[in-house]
Formats: structure tokens, sequence, C-alpha cells
């Protein structure tokens, strides 16, 4: 995860998520479109981060413009949640993916801030994040616990 976040913050430009793209703060100067699309963007204004996606498994992704992958003409490389990877749980995948999205796929956008935050407060141990349709939490988005 911390060399898609790298990834990410070495970028000039990102790709922008649903929210980002029907955020003005983030269009083009003199663009007022009611249905931007993603010529509409100014990539340079999305910040770096890393994007918790839900599709076919539920995974995070550098987000980055054009995309991050090890090698030319491959997929973006992506980590996937233990629970959620479909090439190694093949039969309760997509019941950990509907749990945390609902029956829709989506993104969600975690600035480069919180996840360089969530990897520090987990070092030695496993980074989680867990996602339901109302919430997000990680280490650093979450409540202190107490004793």
């Amino acid at each position: 995860m911390a060399r898609l976040l790298a990834h990410a913050q070495a970028a000039s430009e990102h790709s922008p998520t649903y929210d980002q793209l029907v955020d003005p703060a983030f269009l083009k100067a003199g663009v007022s479109s009611r249905h931007p699309t993603g010529a509409d963007v100014d990539r340079a204004k999305i910040p770096a981060g890393l994007m918790l996606v839900g599709d076919h498994g539920v995974y995070l992704m550098s987000n980055d413009y054009p995309g991050f992958s090890e090698a030319e003409g491959q997929a973006n490389l992506v980590a996937y949640a233990v629970e959620a990877d479909p090439r190694t749980r093949p039969d309760d995948w997509y019941d950990v993916k509907r749990a945390s999205f609902g029956g829709d796929d989506g993104v969600e956008f975690l600035s480069a801030d919180t996840i360089r935050k969530a990897l520090e407060a987990t070092v030695g141990s496993r980074l989680w994040i867990d996602v339901t349709p109302a919430r997000i939490s990680c280490p650093y988005l979450s409540s202190p616990q107490k004793a």
C-alpha cells in the first residue's frame, strides 16, 4: 500500500472519483456544466490519495493519472482486501463486497494524509479499513479505544 501511496503522491495529475467529478472546486476554469465529464476536470486540482473501490472485489488503487501498473498493457496495480480478493476467495468475496459497498459498485477517495497516518498507526501490523455502506473507518479515522 505504501508503494501505491508513493506513486499517487509523485504524480502531477490525478483521476477523480464521481464525487470529485461533480465538485465545482475541481473543474477547469470556465466550466459550469451541470453534468461534467472527465474532460471538464482539472486533474492537477485533484489531491493525491488512494481510491477504495468496490466492484470485482474490494481494493485500494492509486488515483494517479493515467494509472499505475507494474508493466505496460496491464491493468492498474491494486491492493485487495484480504477478505474480498476474488483470486484467493472465489466463493465469498462478493458477499464481503456487498456487505461493505452494497449491491452497486462504488469508489471512495482516501487522502494521502489519511493513508499515511493509518500506515503509521499500524506499523508492524496489517492496516485495516472497516467499510460499511454508511461509513469508513481505519486506525487514524477511528476513535481511540478505551481501556
